[in-house]
């Protein structure tokens, strides 16, 4: 073995840091590497996994920071290069999402520097599946997902990488259902439950998720970089160097600046950047919606002045003082803008409300009538879908209200919803939202949350629809 070999083997074998920069090269062919000092930090720590200083270990940051490529995919080629022997499993949210991450593991360890680096480890051809692939030293990485299943299959170390996607968050039952796959199969799939480590990497994404229910059990090591410093850190680098984050310093300002984390943080909106990026969720409640998010556009309404004209109608059963209103939202369509143009709100005995919904129709001319696709809705529906009209959309409630509503509230913080500054229903509309979701009603909500959501599936189409007469 010549001297250079054993330089490279010296370099890349005992510093992950090192391997990791040189395998960006490979696994990022024609971008440029940006240092960043966080990176350092995360290599440090996982370095400490490998040695058996660290059994559990948490690392939480933003997206888009290099966590996946330098935890799932740099660090078990690494591990394996060092021990062809080592046993790893990986897991991701999706099937797709941790073999992707498989691939790359696999096309890494078959570019020439590693193979310069760890002459010793190689892939056995005959059992090289992106889920599952071996050495020919019987080491292996396996790749799964939360659907999926680890049943006779475990390893020595166990990284799970963003085992719920930001969509699934709010949702109470895949919380659950995440926390139950890591308890009662993850967890146990340890070799050697006492000399074993797990991994766990993720942005936060909600008060109550996976990192949310670990912290408390006081079990694990962790490692939280924030994408904006709200308290003093200082981060161990190795070799007894250290990093100093003040309050206010950026993670990685080469790669994201401040500017850049604005922008970002208008268009996810306030309460979803606090989690991801900041790494600080807080539990959705009262002031969800906040009624300075909405903007103004200014004198009386005129559809005639829109591209596009959208009812959204959220119907109740039972009329009652005591029972839900059915409410019919419209609005306009302008540029960017989404304008609240009229609110209808009252309760009703079906024939009633079939005889209001047909009076709007016809004195607002909407492009699109979306309808909440139960109870009196699905009624509702058809018979405006029987009258005529061209347009008629029963949609699917999926998710609890909070959640159909939290992923809208960006749309509303950004000003793209727009209220009138004055009409006879605003301030109560305005009132509800406010309250939401610990008033009294939700009515006007869910037909704003609704119609918000049909628009994210079809906005082309809505403006180029021809008018009813």
């Amino acid at each position: 073995m010549n001297i250079s070999n054993d330089l490279v083997q010296k370099v890349y074998g005992n510093s992950l840091y090192a391997f990791v920069r040189r395998a960006f090269l490979v696994l990022n062919p024609g971008e440029e590497f940006i240092d960043g000092v966080y990176l350092r930090v995360i290599c440090d720590v996982l370095e400490k996994v490998a040695s058996g200083e660290i059994k559990r270990l948490i690392i939480t940051l933003p997206p888009r920071f290099m966590k996946s490529q330098i935890v799932s995919v740099a660090f078990p080629a690494w591990l394996l290069g060092r021990n062809p022997c080592e046993k790893i499993a990986c897991a991701s949210y999706s099937n797709s999402l941790a073999e992707d991450f498989g691939r790359q593991t696999r096309n890494l360890m078959r570019a020439p520097f590693y193979r310069q680096t760890f002459p010793w480890t190689v892939i056995d051809p005959s059992k090289s599946a992106v889920d599952e692939f071996h050495t020919t030293r019987k080491g292996r990485r396996i790749a799964t997902s939360v659907a999926g299943t680890l049943t006779g299959k475990g390893g020595n170390i166990l990284i799970y990488d963003d085992l719920m996607k930001a969509d699934d968050a709010l949702s109470l039952v895949k919380r659950d259902n995440c926390f139950t796959w890591l308890r009662n199969t993850a967890a146990s799939r340890l070799n050697n439950p006492k000399d074993g480590a797990i991994v766990i990497v993720a942005q936060r994404l909600h008060v109550d998720d996976l990192i949310g229910r670990l912290l408390p059990l006081g079990d694990w090591q962790v490692l939280n970089l924030p994408a904006i410093a709200t308290e003093r850190q200082v981060l161990p680098l190795g070799n007894g160097a250290t990093w100093e984050r003040e309050i206010g310093d950026l993670l990685h300002e080469e790669r994201v600046d401040a500017v850049e984390l604005e922008r970002i943080r208008r268009e996810l909106g306030s309460a979803a950047f606090e989690a991801q990026y900041q790494q600080s969720p807080v539990l959705p409640g009262g002031n969800l919606v906040k009624t300075e998010w909405f903007g103004t556009y200014e004198g009386p309404p005129r559809p005639s002045q829109y591209e596009a004209v959208v009812q959204s109608w959220d119907t109740a059963s039972v009329p009652g003082i005591n029972n839900d209103y059915s409410v019919c939202t419209t609005w306009g369509l302008l540029n960017d803008h989404i304008d609240l143009l009229h609110v209808h709100r009252a309760q009703y005995d079906y024939p009633d409300l079939l005889r209001a919904a047909r009076e709007l129709r016809q004195k607002l001319n909407p492009r699109l009538i979306v309808v909440e696709k139960a109870g009196v809705g699905i009624a509702l529906g058809n018979e405006l879908g029987r009258d005529g009209l061209r347009d008629v959309q029963g949609l699917d409630a999926k998710g609890d209200k909070v959640q159909r509503m939290s992923v809208q509230c960006a749309k509303i913080e950004a000003g793209f919803v727009r209220c009138p500054k004055s009409a006879s229903w605003l301030d109560t509309y305005l009132q509800e939202m406010a309250e939401f979701p610990n008033g009294k009603y939700d009515d006007q909500v869910d037909s704003t949350s609704q119609i918000l959501n049909a628009l994210d599936k079809r906005p082309w189409q809505i403006r180029t629809i021809s008018r009813y007469r």
